[in-house]
This record gives structure tokens, sequence and C-alpha cells, in this order.
């Protein structure tokens, strides 16, 4: 309950904060600007992963939940209160990933050592339901703060991130009183996280492609939907109604656990054909991004479930788990960064921020990767 408790503040934080930093980034510089933070959020990130590894001699993975989720505020001050390199794009991205990649190591193996006596998959469909109950009031509140803000650049952001920085140190100070320590190691090199376990390989074709397009959809979809509107209130209604289609696609899939399974194949074919809703223009181009989204986030919601918990099932033979969930990384960044590559590409073409929506149909059959997970 605690880790819940701890997990889902920090939920709510990353709510408040994750839409609307691209869109400051958008507004005040470019769509491009927006690329290049989330490019460098995942280099530094997976490099921290690493790190973590070793830091994890010393200490456990509930230390490393706890320090990187108050880390992460200490970056989010300094955007507000010194500015500098802080309010530089690609520079933020580089600090930001530093504290994410210890939290993400830290959540990682403790919620392995969690739910060893439980039932994975519906600890895993229950948090994200949590979370995105945590977040569902989170980008509409952010919505309408940015709105009423007066000023431009970060002043009309400063309420939001402030907030959001404050609910990160309360996450990170209750993750301090969580009894399980989670995973520690005695001894660690970067030789652990090369994985050649032949068993492993089909989790590595799904970590590789199973990003490709949610993270797209994650990073861009908002700050379309924002281009397409000029509202921050409908942006942050937006990261709401995702929320609502999450919370709802995991208590429907608690009950459907079985059936997804055996009809998953069903399930991406789906997922590909609503990604060519993302093509519509004009004035109904707003509603097909809302009905794409909602489908994709909730055939997403389960299959995504369902891979992580055949993954973790796989760990429970594995002695020391951590190399597994930073090889893991390797291949989600290098998947991520190709994604954003490729809407770099499209950027320095010049071409209309329409064009970025037709990346995510093509990206779309990156969902084939899932089935070498669901097996």
């Amino acid at each position: 309950m605690i880790y819940y408790a701890s997990y889902n503040i920090f939920a709510f934080a990353n709510g408040m904060f994750g839409i609307f930093i691209n869109i400051l980034f958008f507004t005040r510089f470019s769509i491009l600007s927006v690329m290049e933070y989330q490019a460098a959020i995942q280099t530094t990130q997976t490099i921290m992963f690493i790190v973590s590894g070793y830091i994890l001699r010393f200490t456990n993975a509930r230390a490393l939940f706890s320090i990187g989720t108050i880390a992460r505020s200490v970056i989010i001050f300094g955007m507000i209160f010194i500015r500098g390199p802080f309010y530089v794009p690609y520079t933020f991205g580089l600090l930001y990933g530093i504290p994410s990649g210890v939290f993400w190591a830290g959540n990682n193996t403790l919620s392995q050592a969690i739910t060893r006596k439980v039932n994975r998959f519906n600890f895993l469909s229950t948090n994200s339901a949590l979370s995105s109950a945590a977040g569902l009031l989170a980008p509409l509140i952010a919505g309408f703060i940015v709105s009423e803000s007066h000023g431009t650049g970060i002043a009309r952001y400063r309420l939001d991130f402030l907030i959001s920085a404050l609910l990160l140190i309360a996450a990170g100070i209750i993750a301090m009183t969580i009894r399980e320590t989670g995973e520690r190691r005695k001894s660690f090199s970067v030789r652990d996280t090369i994985i050649n376990n032949p068993e492993y390989l089909r989790f590595k074709i799904f970590f590789f492609l199973s990003n490709m397009m949610t993270i797209v959809i994650s990073t861009f979809v908002p700050v379309y939907v924002f281009y397409l509107t000029h509202s921050y209130i409908i942006a942050g209604f937006f990261g709401t109604f995702s929320a609502i289609i999450v919370i709802s696609s995991n208590v429907s899939s608690m009950y459907l656990q079985r059936r997804i399974g055996s009809s998953y194949r069903t399930i991406i074919a789906i997922v590909i054909a609503s990604s060519f809703l993302y093509a519509v223009r004009g004035q109904y181009a707003i509603i097909a991004v809302f009905v794409a989204s909602g489908i994709i986030t909730f055939l997403m919601t389960p299959l995504g479930n369902a891979a992580m918990s055949s993954f973790m099932n796989f760990l429970d033979g594995i002695e020391y788990t951590s190399g597994y969930w930073i090889n893991r990384e390797y291949y989600l960044v290098s998947g991520r960064i190709i994604a954003f590559l490729i809407l770099s590409v499209i950027s320095i073409a010049g071409v209309s921020i329409y064009d970025y929506a037709l990346a995510i149909p093509a990206l779309s059959f990156t969902v084939i990767g899932y089935i070498k997970a669901l097996k």
C-alpha cells in the first residue's frame, strides 16, 4: 500500500509536469526542441540506469526509488528559479534524465521484489489503474493553472511546475517507509548487463519495438492537440481523457485476462488500423486524434501488462535481476531514440506539423513486436 501511495503521488506530479514541459518547449522554441529534450532524457537516463547497478552495491532499490524521485524535484526547481542551462531543452533533458535513470532502476527492481508472491498481471493492472486515477485530474488541473497564469515563457508555467516538484518530494519521503527494500548487489559490472540467454531473445525484440509508437503518441500528440486547438485546457483534458481510458482498460482487462492471451493478434491489428486516423486533417482532425488515441490506449494497456507480466515471470528464475532490467533499458531507449530521430528528420525537412502525425501509422507496425513476448 505504501508503494502504491508513493508511486501514484509521483504519477500525479508527472501528470502535471510531463505534458506542459513539452508544450513550453514547443511554444518557446520549436517542435524540434521537444525531440531534443526527449532524446537527451533517454541518453542520461540509460547511463544512470547502468551506474545505478554499481550504486546497488552500497544501497538498495528502495533508496534509489526515493533518491531519484526527490532529485527530480531539484532539477525542476533549477528550471523555475535558476534558469540558465536548465532552460535549454537539450541541457534540461540531460540533467533531468540523471535522477530519472536512478528512479526507474529503483522502481523496476523494487516492484520485482514486491510482486514475488502475488499475481503480477493484477498487480501491474491495479498499479496502472491507480496511477492513471492519480493522473486523472492532474493534466486538467495543470491546464487550468497554466491557462489562468500570466506572463510568457517559464513564468506562465511556474506554479504548475512548483506544485509538481513539491509532490515529487512527498513521494520520495513516503517511499523511504516502504518495508520491502528490493534487490541489493554485492558485485556488479557492465558485463552483467550484456545478456546472451537465448530464452531472453524474444524479450529483446519486444523491448526494442514496444515503445516506438507509444512514446511518439505520449510525447507528440498532446503538443499536436495544443497546436490544433490553441488551448491549454483542452491539452490538459487530453491527458485526463487518456487516464480515463487507461483506468477503464485496466479494470476490464483484469476480468478478460484469459481472452487477451488468445486474441492479442486481433488486438494488434485493430491498433494498427486505428493509427491511420491520425492522418485526418481539417475540422475533424481533433476528433480523429481523440478517437485514435482512445482506441490505441485502451488496447495497448492490457497488451503491455500481459507482456511485462510474462517478462517478470521469466525473471523469477534469475538470481540477480538488475542486469536484465538494465539490458531492457538498452533496447527500450534504442527504439525511442530511433523514433525521435524519425520525427527530427521530419522537422529538419521543414514540413508541416500535420506531417508529424503521419509518422504514427508508419510506427504502428512496430506493435507486432508484442507477439514475441506474448507467445
